[in-house]
């Protein structure tokens, strides 16, 4: 299979964002006469741009071009200036977009490249010359990757982003206790292995906490309360 070929953006990322706005405030197919009245930019700028619009499918239609359902949500975003409703829509745009999905993955794949390593690989994958102009639209589209949160600056690397969920830390509820009961259970449990009469006794204890990334702070000191709330028992299975 031949690789995805793509027309780059012609315009700065901030440049590029005036457009998407223009578009969206649009409620029908419009020239570039419209768009540009709105935009502030010129037709010829616009003209070059909407080729890549299109593709990454902010942008529908012929000559007069409207704007797509993921546009209109993007460019509500980027007029708010929301930053988590314009990262979470970018990504939107990128799971839909095999060609951008390929450079954030190029990313992944070496853990973090060269800025100008990764231009030059935008360039390369798009099947176009290098030049002044296609050299921005390279930089453009690591300005979405890095918009997306999929990506990020650092020393002059870009770098992926791990993200972590708060699934990753939270037990499932059913499974977990609050840390009052956890302490209170574990209290019997070592009574009536007290009380046991036995040579020896193996208590397995296991206390799964329910916590949500903002209560990660206060963990700490409440897991110490709990292990110091545990009775402590001699050799002879006696309280001490």
């Amino acid at each position: 299979m031949s690789e995805e070929k793509i027309k780059l953006p012609r315009s700065s990322y901030e440049e590029l964002c005036k457009i998407i706005k223009a578009y969206g405030r649009l409620t029908k197919p419009a020239s570039l006469d419209e768009v540009a009245t709105l935009s502030g930019i010129g037709k010829t700028v616009i003209s070059a741009n909407n080729s890549f619009l299109s593709a990454i499918g902010l942008l529908e239609g012929g000559k007069a071009k409207i704007a797509t359902e993921p546009c209109r949500e993007l460019s509500q975003a980027l007029e708010h200036e929301l930053i988590e409703a314009i990262s979470v829509t970018w990504r939107k745009v990128i799971e839909n977009t095999d060609f951008l999905n390929k450079m954030v993955l190029a990313v992944k794949i070496r853990k973090g490249m060269e800025i100008s390593s990764l231009e030059s690989h935008i360039a390369y994958s798009a099947g176009e010359p290098k030049s002044k102009a296609v050299m921005t639209g390279s930089r453009t589209v690591i300005d979405i990757l890095k918009a997306s949160s999929l990506i990020q600056e650092k020393d002059d690397k870009i770098i992926p982003v791990i993200a972590i969920s708060s699934s990753d830390i939270t037990t499932k509820p059913s499974d977990a206790l609050p840390i009052a009961e956890s302490s209170q259970k574990v209290q019997q449990t070592s009574a009536i292995a007290a009380n046991v009469p036995s040579t020896t006794i193996n208590l397995n204890i296991e206390v799964r906490i329910n916590a949500e990334l903002s209560e990660l702070d206060e963990l700490g000191e409440k897991l110490t309360k709990l292990l110091k709330s545990f009775p402590k028992l001699d050799k002879d299975n006696n309280k001490v």
